[in-house]
């Protein structure tokens, strides 16, 4: 169900956030949308880096942040880089972050509308991570045998550890950070991953109104 936070968030909105799946795997519409819903008993989290939780920054917002990043780009690399964000044609950020019930575990959410081609790469990326810097692999997402999740080298004496999954439809990315309390639940983990690449193959409605009206598939 969607919490009283989620709905809070939607009612700023002049109309219902709608989404939709064209037959070729890209999306139009807000990616908030199609944001995995906090489940029954969870909470928000603490938000997903610098940008905030729960939340979908607009195209200029998006622009304006890609600019202040490549101020910190040296000039030599400038040209590079630039072509590189180009030709990820980034369209559209959305963001959640939840808490388990008992507070061991933050599951942060993130989707970007990529080139298709390069929202497939990235995932290709992580087994850098398995192969060649000793991360450890992660469980499996139920349904999804291309979704890579790696976690970083052995734990040590360490109480916490966390788990990176990534995986895409169409043009859509989806980042899945897990932290939380040694041994991670991973299964839970992989199990919301898939509820969220499943979210990505149809339309998507979030109608403003009470937290317990929840979100209605198209």
């Amino acid at each position: 169900a969607i919490k009283a936070s989620d709905a809070a968030r939607i009612a700023k909105l002049d109309a219902p956030v709608t989404a939709g799946v064209r037959s070729d795997g890209s999306h139009y519409g807000s990616l908030f949308a199609y944001l995995l819903p906090t489940p029954d008993g969870w909470s928000l989290g603490d938000g997903v880096g610098s940008e905030g939780n729960n939340t979908y920054p607009t195209q200029s917002q998006i622009n304006a942040q890609v600019r202040s990043e490549l101020l910190n780009v040296p000039k030599s690399d400038l040209g590079s880089t630039e072509s590189t964000l180009t030709d990820l044609h980034l369209q559209g950020i959305a963001m959640r972050s939840m808490v388990k019930p008992d507070q061991t575990m933050q599951l942060s959410f993130e989707l970007l509308q990529l080139d298709p081609k390069a929202a497939a790469a990235d995932q290709k990326t992580l087994g850098v991570f398995v192969d060649g810097l000793g991360w450890r692999q992660g469980a499996s997402v139920p349904g999804y045998p291309g979704v890579d999740c790696v976690l970083p080298p052995g734990l040590g004496s360490d109480k916490l550890d966390s788990m990176l999954c990534v995986g895409s439809y169409g043009d859509v990315e989806v980042t899945l950070q897990t932290d939380g309390v040694a041994p991670l639940d991973q299964n839970t983990a992989v199990q919301m991953m898939a509820q969220q690449l499943n979210r990505l193959k149809a339309a998507q409605t979030l109608t403003v109104g009470s937290p317990d009206q929840g979100d209605q598939n198209e």
